[in-house]
């Protein structure tokens, strides 16, 4: 089976920004484009060994503002479906699949709803910023924070302030990724991800990637939540998994259950060994559905 190592390139798209992404697998294998959580970046995704067993290529890949990706303060959900139009464009891809984790599942869901001709699965994993979208759902204290800017500024302005509060946010994360996540309030079945030093290295370089640029990338990420998706759920054509861990404490299950019955066409499954970080475990599962398979 012909494969690849990690693989970083960039694509310099039509209105002059940046796109950077990492791939791994086979070259010529049937792809799968992955939206990493919010902070994050191309530079981990987990299941390396079973995207090679399944003769696939995934593409893990930054959004603006993260990592490589220019940034645009101010960008809405649904501005993301054409720059992955034009990557897949360039890559010569006809069909792909879409796999969002936490902060990424809106921007696969986005890709589902405006691009739903081009896909052979769509996965939404782990995700709180998925329920934003619910028209009553209640901010919680630093969602409401958000929120204030949202009704005080243009959706740029917005971003640019939040990002400045976030600042030493983002320059402790520079410094020490791993304080991202306590592990002491990690569930167990999510602890094994942090137990294995190499798993742990890759996670923060990852982490430290994300915020490169400082806290643009989760400022825009969490400001466009709070203001018009440019998409609703019902919209949504395609098949959607979604997949929830029963130990998760950060998003509440019948928040992602309202998402799922607002989707026509779904299936939702809950792991009941693992908590936010489920599809590390069940990468394989993931990208089986995700591939149409």
């Amino acid at each position: 089976m012909a494969t690849t190592t990690h693989e970083d390139l960039t694509l310099h798209l039509a209105d002059g920004r940046t796109l950077a992404y990492r791939a791994w697998g086979d070259p010529n294998g049937p792809t799968v484009l992955c939206f990493p959580g919010s902070p994050a970046s191309r530079l981990w995704w987990p299941g390396e060994a079973e995207t090679a067993a399944a003769g696939a290529r995934v593409i893990a890949i930054d959004r603006p503002g993260y990592g490589g990706s220019d940034p645009i303060p101010g960008r809405q959900i649904a501005g993301w479906p054409a720059d992955i139009a034009e990557l897949a464009d360039t890559l010569g891809l006809e069909r792909f699949g879409v796999s969002g984790w936490s902060g990424g599942a809106p921007y696969a869901a986005a890709v589902a709803a405006l691009l739903p001709d081009r896909l052979t699965g769509v996965c939404l994993t782990c995700s709180a910023s998925i329920t934003c979208i619910l028209p009553d759902v209640e901010p919680d204290e630093d969602d409401r924070r958000i929120v204030e800017l949202v009704e005080q500024h243009s959706p740029r302005d917005a971003v640019l302030a939040y990002a400045e509060e976030l600042r030493p946010w983002a320059e402790e994360l520079a410094a020490d990724p791993a304080s991202l996540i306590d592990l002491d309030d990690l569930p167990p079945g999510d602890r094994w991800l942090f137990e294995d030093p190499d798993r742990a290295a890759a996670f923060n370089d990852g982490v430290v990637e994300a915020v490169r640029q400082g806290a643009l990338g989760a400022a825009q990420d969490w400001v466009a939540l709070w203001l018009p998706w440019g998409f609703t759920l019902e919209q949504i054509q395609p098949h959607v998994h979604l997949w929830h861990g029963a130990q998760d404490a950060w998003v509440k299950l019948d928040d992602f259950r309202r998402v799922a019955d607002a989707i026509p066409r779904h299936t939702l499954t809950v792991w009941p060994d693992v908590g936010h970080m489920g599809p590390a475990k069940y990468w394989g599962d993931v990208l089986a559905v995700a591939l149409g398979r």
